[in-house]
């Protein structure tokens, strides 16, 4: 499945980097994009399912709630091994406009702590130009 891969000036050799319409439609490639590169990139399995299901879920915010009363948006993937800071690191990031989590999400609003909770950092930056999700896991240590 071709979800639309780009390689910015930038990109290393064993990046990923994928732009693609905001839609709900698109996940499941991104999914499976992910778990490749996760692999080839060394992620011992927990990590590598925490890499992807938080992706996910920051990917299905951008969907969700990033471009509410446009026609359409995009969302940019980039997953990078960094050897000089031993991490991974995946970024989301919309051209939308940010919206604050309600004080009351109801039996919503779960998605930020597990994000949170699935990383080793997280940082969510948003501004007026877009949003992004910036993760990272460690690299495993060799014996």
């Amino acid at each position: 499945m071709n979800v639309g891969h780009t390689r910015p000036e930038d990109a290393q050799e064993g990046d990923l980097h994928v732009r693609v319409p905001a839609v709900a439609g698109r996940l499941t490639g991104l999914r499976h994009a992910l778990a490749e590169w996760s692999e080839r990139a060394g992620l011992p399995p927990d990590d590598s399912e925490a890499l992807i299901l938080a992706s996910y879920e920051a990917m299905a915010n951008t969907v969700e709630h990033a471009y509410i009363g446009q026609l359409q948006g995009v969302l940019d993937l980039r997953a990078v091994r960094d050897l000089a800071r031993g991490c991974v690191t995946v970024t989301v990031t919309d051209y939308g406009r940010w919206k604050p989590p309600p004080a009351d999400p109801g039996t919503r609003g779960r998605g930020l702590p597990l994000i949170r909770g699935l990383t080793a950092t997280a940082a969510i930056t948003p501004s007026t130009t877009g949003t992004t999700v910036a993760m990272s896991w460690p690299l495993p240590t060799k014996p």
